[in-house]
């Protein structure tokens, strides 16, 4: 098992097995952990299909704003 960081994410293999015909068959999965918004950065291409919501994100533009003195 090798582990590789990129922005601290943790990649490495792991080992699971799937019951076929009464038989466990050995499966290598590859994993990644850590936070979403790491690994998008790191791995754009990959998490392409989802979409991360910020706080900036959520925060109203200033175009939209009411100021009081108005």
């Amino acid at each position: 098992m090798k582990n590789i960081k990129i922005y601290g994410l943790k990649v490495y293999t792991k080992t699971t097995y799937e019951k076929t015909n009464g038989k466990y068959i050995p499966k290598m999965l590859g994993v990644i952990e850590g936070p979403v918004n790491k690994m998008m950065k790191a791995y754009p291409d990959k998490f392409s299909f989802m979409r991360h919501e910020t706080t900036r994100s959520l925060r109203p533009s200033k175009t939209t704003k009411v100021t009081k003195g108005s």
